[in-house]
């Protein structure tokens, strides 16, 4: 989008230097990548159909890694205190084009059901799918032949600025560029602003629906997502966000806000869909969505579940702005819900036709 985002140069040090070194100083040594696998997760409530059947995704399938240090614990945040402060996620493309391929992704992932989790036979399953969804396939004209469609982080371990970003795969190349950050502005340029009011006002009626589409000339090259102060914005006395204080003179939750915004609940649904308010205010998600156990010891660890945010198992958060209205989250019941509702519709004797109303992702979480 024309912006010029900063480098994270710290990533040299903590990152690439160490693993260089281990890998013996000459290439990156990938059987020893400072990655730790947190967590495999089926995303087909983002697949794309029409309601005449239709298919242009199965939604995707995706790898979430917590990033750690040369000792192999994971990589501590400059503030705050998280157990990580480094993971990204990699997505990749459920390829499909047909209700018959569909149907082959859903029941796939459905028979894992099927086995104790962490037994062979639930492991060998849950690997053909992996490798289904993230092999090199010429086939799909991508580049490289891969199916990943992004890969994001989410990090406060590099720099002082919380942030997320997008990557993709630069088809000339074959290498990963910096991509604009889907359907998240810069709050820095944004937030707090007239312009943040009217663009929430003129699109009320759709935010209520469900059906809004930020246009991509909108999204920033990084997802700011603060604490900030006021050093971050050059005009800060003259905006007109809520400031909730963390501590006092110095760091402030920024949720997206303004005056003269007509309708909150507009104003959330614009925010839910945001990288930044995803990951904080809107949720009450200090940091990670899915991230380290706050125990964690290798190899001690390795079988130990990823901790897990309140958003996606369930909780209570009252509204950043307003302060007295409460939303109810609990994000993998509704994908629990939308899975079962789609194996239901493959149901043979049910008639097994698959679903007839359309389903298109707006949101990118």
């Amino acid at each position: 989008n024309g912006q010029r985002v900063a480098a994270r140069a710290a990533i040299h040090e903590k990152i690439i230097e160490p693993w260089l070194q281990a890998s013996g100083g000459q290439q990156l040594d990938l059987d020893i990548a400072p990655f730790k696998l947190l967590a495999i997760v089926n995303r087909m409530d983002v697949r794309n159909h029409t309601a005449d059947g239709h298919v242009a995704s199965a939604g995707e399938g995706r790898f979430v890694f917590g990033v750690l240090d040369a000792s192999g614990a994971p990589l501590p945040p400059l503030a705050g205190s998280a157990a990580g402060g480094f993971t990204l996620i990699f997505e990749y493309e459920l390829s499909a084009s047909s209700m018959d391929e569909l149907r082959s992704w859903t029941q796939a992932w459905h028979a894992l059901g099927d086995y104790a989790p962490g037994s062979d036979s639930y492991n060998q399953a849950l690997e053909a799918i992996t490798r289904r969804f993230s092999e090199r396939d010429d086939t799909l004209g991508r580049a490289n032949g891969s199916p990943l469609n992004q890969i994001r982080t989410n990090e406060i371990a590099l720099d002082t600025s919380w942030e997320l970003r997008e990557f993709v795969i630069d088809h000339a190349s074959g290498q990963l560029r910096p991509e604009a950050v889907a359907l998240s502005p810069d709050p820095i340029s944004l937030n707090g602003t007239p312009l943040l009011a009217q663009l929430i006002n003129a699109n009320e009626e759709a935010l209520i629906r469900g059906d809004f589409d930020l246009k991509p000339r909108w999204f920033a090259g990084a997802s700011l997502s603060g604490p900030f102060t006021p050093a971050h914005f050059d005009d800060w006395y003259s905006r007109t966000f809520v400031t909730n204080e963390l501590v006092e003179g110095l760091f402030y939750d920024v949720p997206w806000s303004a005056s003269d915004i007509n309708n909150n609940e507009a104003r959330h649904l614009f925010a839910m869909n945001t990288c930044n308010g995803c990951h904080r205010d809107e949720t009450g998600t200090d940091f990670l969505q899915v991230g380290f156990a706050d125990e964690h010891t290798l190899p001690g660890s390795m079988g130990v579940q990823a901790a897990l945010s309140g958003y996606l198992t369930g909780m209570q958060v009252s509204d950043p702005v307003d302060g007295e209205t409460v939303r109810d989250f609990a994000q993998l019941q509704v994908r629990a819900l939308d899975f079962a509702e789609l194996v239901d519709s493959f149901d043979s004797s049910k008639g097994g036709q698959g679903p007839r109303r359309e389903h298109r992702p707006r949101f990118v979480h």
